[in-house]
C-alpha cells in the first residue's frame, strides 16, 4: 500500500482520487479507512519531524535558545483544518499574503493563529493584520478575515 501512495502523493489531486478509488475496491472500505487513519498519523509525525529539525538548525546553526526555538508559529493538520474553515467565505484576493484567513498561508495553516482567530471571534476582542504596522510595530488595522468573520456573525 505504501508503495501505491508514494506515487499518488507526486499526482495532482485528479489522479489520486482515482488511484484512491482503485485502492478501495481492491482493499474493501474497512481497510481504507484504517489506512486513512494510519495516513493522519504519518503525516503528523512528517510534521513533527519538521518541527524539529528547523529547532535543531535554529539552536546550532543560529545560536537560538532551544526556549526560544520551539516558541515558533509551526503550522500542524490540525492548525490547516482550522485555516480551512477561517478561509471559508473570505474573498483571498483581500487577504494580505500572511492572512490567517488565506487558505494555505503559515498563519492560515498554524494552530496558534488559527486558535486566536476563533477565540478574538468568540469575544469582542480585535485580531489585527500583522502586515500594516506603524512606525513602532503596532497593527493599525483589523484582519480583512476576521472583519469578514465578524458580519458574518451579525447578520446570522
Amino acid at each position: 500500500m505504501a508503495k501505491d501512495l508514494m506515487g499518488a502523493v507526486q499526482f495532482p489531486n485528479d489522479i489520486r482520487l482515482e488511484v484512491l478509488q482503485a485502492m478501495q475496491r481492491r482493499l474493501g472500505s474497512d481497510a481504507t479507512l484504517a489506512l486513512f487513519s494510519q495516513f493522519i498519523g504519518m503525516a503528523n509525525s512528517v510534521v513533527a519531524n519538521c518541527h524539529e529539525a528547523l529547532e535543531v538548525f535554529l539552536i546550532v546553526e543560529k545560536g537560538w535558545h532551544p526556549h526560544e526555538a520551539e516558541k515558533l508559529n509551526f503550522p500542524t493538520l490540525f492548525g490547516a483544518l482550522n485555516g480551512i474553515k477561517l478561509a471559508q467565505g473570505v474573498n483571498q484576493q483581500k487577504t494580505c499574503h500572511g492572512c490567517a484567513c488565506r487558505l494555505g498561508s503559515l498563519a492560515n495553516q498554524s494552530p496558534a493563529t488559527t486558535c486566536d482567530v476563533d477565540y478574538c471571534l468568540a469575544g469582542d476582542d480585535k485580531f489585527w493584520c500583522h502586515e500594516e504596522l506603524n512606525d513602532d510595530g503596532t497593527p493599525t488595522k483589523r484582519c480583512i478575515g476576521f472583519q469578514t468573520h465578524l458580519k458574518k456573525r451579525e447578520t446570522a
